[in-house]
């Protein structure tokens, strides 16, 4: 009997310093991995990089780019824009609201919200932009945009003048 509670108390001894030890290496593990994702969100990456170039680029309005339109896999045509291209789903407001059915907040929906136009309902598909002339474009084409003229692709300019 005495055998038997000294196994028992030198197994939880042995079980409670493994977990001790275990959680001292989580705890270790944890530490490295919170100061690497850390160093990540502080320090300079070549994606951070893209991204602040890419929306240097985007936002600039007087940038000259380049959309051609796809046609089950084949480029149609192409437009020269000037600024972003956009998506025609985006809007200025919310698309949700959350409204109040019972006068406290344990009761609050969210619903969908006006489009900007004031209606309801889905919105449209695809995309716009604008020409230099100022001639707006929408479709919901597939296409590929580029801030140069893709030289080995031979497709008419569609709109405007080169």
């Amino acid at each position: 009997m005495k055998r038997n509670r000294r196994n028992a108390i030198a197994a939880l001894l042995l079980t409670g310093a493994l977990a001790l030890g275990t959680t001292a290496c989580e705890t270790d593990d944890e530490k490295a991995r919170k100061e690497q994702q850390s160093q990540k969100a502080t320090g300079e990456t070549l994606g951070k990089k893209n991204l602040r170039e890419k929306l240097k680029r985007e936002e600039n309005p007087n940038a000259i780019g380049y959309v051609y339109l796809l046609s089950f896999g084949k480029p149609m045509g192409y437009y020269i824009v000037k600024g972003k291209v956009s998506s025609n789903g985006s809007q200025l407001t919310p698309q949700d609201e959350i409204v109040d059915t019972c006068g406290s907040d344990d009761c609050s929906v969210v619903v969908d919200g006006p489009q900007d136009d004031g209606t309801y309902g889905n919105r449209d598909p695809g995309i716009f932009f604008f020409l230099s002339d100022g001639t707006m474009v929408t479709t919901s084409l597939d296409y590929v945009y580029t801030d140069r003229p893709i030289q080995a692709v031979n497709v008419p300019l569609l709109g405007g003048t080169k």
